[in-house]
């Protein structure tokens, strides 16, 4: 090999192809030359390319650190990147963000009810309803003030004995008012359509002998006789039947008809008192000293002085 330069040029007067040498990165205010065909590049020292390459960076770094400054806040750098998410199908991937999973992910709403012959709803406005009425407040009774005690029921004589002790003593004051009643008065009714006296007296008399009657249905069948006719039916022939009659055969009727029927009770003995739940008790009571007290006040008339005598 000599020191003479070789003619490297092929024989198809192309350019043989150079080193490609680390190309300058030019300056902001200057652009870069294209390469043109032909003409020899120079040749860049190592150190000169490195010394190059360590400008470029820091112009580099210094251009995004100004892009970083220069930036509105909302589009700042954020190191967090948006995680893909798989859709259906096949390969092919969103990168929308996934929402984090939920512990407990509400019920779905239950389906609407089938509504078959619904009636159109109205757009009325009902009107509004009426106030309750309004409740007084309780009145709290007064203690000073006593409640009235209804009086207590007779009790009935547990034993005949007893039992007629009883009906003699109302017997003996009812007979004594009757009999210091005026006659004249005995026709005067007890109420504008009521009875007069005289009935009044002819019902008593009527009650004994219903009575004596009951209390020997008793004795002969060992039963309680119920009552076997109308009772305002009853009263009203009874009624009827006083008219005809002075007061005088009135007294006599109820002094006749009581007899009877004390002579009957005396033929009953405690056992009888007692039987049917008290029966022959509540009769006896209900039509001889029950009964006087009941027209007490139609007969009574107050008692004349001891010197006095009674009007007939």
């Amino acid at each position: 090999m000599t020191d003479e330069k070789r003619d490297t040029t092929p024989p198809n007067n192309l350019t043989p192809a150079q080193p490609i040498t680390p190309r300058r990165r030019p300056p902001t205010f200057q652009m870069a030359q294209p390469a043109r065909r032909g003409q020899s590049q120079p040749v860049a020292d190592p150190a000169e390319a490195d010394q190059d390459l360590e400008v470029v960076a820091g112009s580099a770094d210094a251009e995004d650190a100004a892009i970083i400054d220069v930036a509105p806040p909302g589009e700042a750098f954020s190191p967090v990147q948006p995680v893909m998410e798989r859709i259906s199908g096949p390969e092919v991937w969103s990168t929308l963000p996934v929402a984090p999973e939920q512990a407990d992910p509400p019920p779905p709403p239950p389906p609407p009810a089938a509504v078959t012959n619904a009636a159109p709803v109205s757009a009325a406005v009902p009107e509004p309803a009426a106030p309750p009425p309004a409740v007084p407040d309780p009145v709290a009774p007064d203690p000073a003030v006593p409640e009235p005690v209804a009086p207590p029921e007779p009790e009935l004589p547990k034993t005949m004995r007893d039992t007629l002790r009883s009906v003699d003593q109302a017997w003996t004051a009812f007979r004594a008012a009757a009999e210091r009643f005026p006659l004249e008065r005995m026709d005067e009714r007890l109420s504008e359509d009521g009875w007069t006296r005289k009935q009044m007296l002819e019902h008593v008399a009527a009650w004994h002998d219903l009575t004596a009657d009951r209390v020997v249905d008793r004795i002969n069948t060992g039963k309680p006789a119920p009552l076997d006719r109308d009772v305002d039916a009853f009263n009203a022939a009874v009624a009827r039947r006083a008219i005809g009659k002075t007061a005088g055969e009135v007294l006599k009727d109820m002094d006749a008809t009581f007899n009877r029927l004390r002579r009957q009770m005396a033929r009953l003995n405690d056992a009888q008192l007692r039987a049917d739940d008290w029966w022959l008790a509540h009769v006896i009571s209900a039509n001889t000293y029950g009964h006087y007290g009941e027209h007490w006040a139609e007969i009574y008339t107050p008692e004349p002085p001891p010197s006095g005598r009674a009007r007939r």
